[in-house]
């Protein structure tokens, strides 16, 4: 999906004829469409928040009905409550990874450290948002702030798994119902082991 908004901008800038010069406007095509596909490969990780907001409750509802039975009923999280994290991690996702381009840049031909910089930062954000929206079903915001934080590490990696699903053509479709459950799962565990 994202190559293919990436060939269909480059065709259209292309269209444009802004200089008049064949070669020079289908090097502003190329160039144009590799931006659209660079972009979107750096923004799709914060779009998955707000589409797994649309049915977040459901997805970890289900995963709780079948592998966790017996727990007590969750808290209800509003839907103003998902969205506002949601988006607020949207807000945050496009701010630093704007403020990072000019290090993605100059990182990304050192080995792929680009790379290593990008999965880390959007594997931060996600694994902070997914694992307190998981935890806030069943803790309030403080708490689920506090274990997330005595459990940094795990969240941490956590989120670097989602963050690499969000960029894998097919698997990026299902990125947010599968990151979910997951982090649900994680959740879960993490709580379980506190408490013992």
């Amino acid at each position: 999906m994202i190559l293919a908004s990436g060939f269909m901008s480059g065709w259209l800038i292309g269209q444009i004829q802004g200089f008049g010069i064949e070669w020079l406007d289908s090097l502003l095509g190329a160039l144009g469409g590799a931006l659209v596909v660079v972009f979107a490969f750096m923004f799709y990780p914060a779009t998955v928040m707000v589409v797994a907001g649309f049915f977040f409750d459901r997805v970890a509802s289900a995963v709780e009905d079948r592998h966790y039975p017996g727990l007590p009923e969750a808290r209800h999280q509003g839907l103003g409550e998902v969205f506002k994290s949601a988006f607020g991690l949207l807000a945050i996702t496009l701010v630093l990874n704007i403020l990072m381009i000019p290090v993605y840049l100059l990182t990304f031909f050192v080995g792929g450290l680009g790379f290593v910089i990008f999965y880390c930062l959007n594997g931060y954000l996600l694994g902070r948002e997914f694992f307190e929206i998981a935890a806030g079903r069943h803790m309030d915001p403080k708490e689920a702030r506090a274990l997330r934080r005595s459990k940094r590490w795990t969240v941490f990696g956590a989120g670097v798994v989602i963050a690499v699903m969000t960029t894998i053509p097919i698997l990026n479709l299902a990125a947010p119902v599968i990151a979910t459950a997951f982090m649900v799962n994680m959740f879960q565990l993490l709580h379980r082991r506190t408490k013992a």
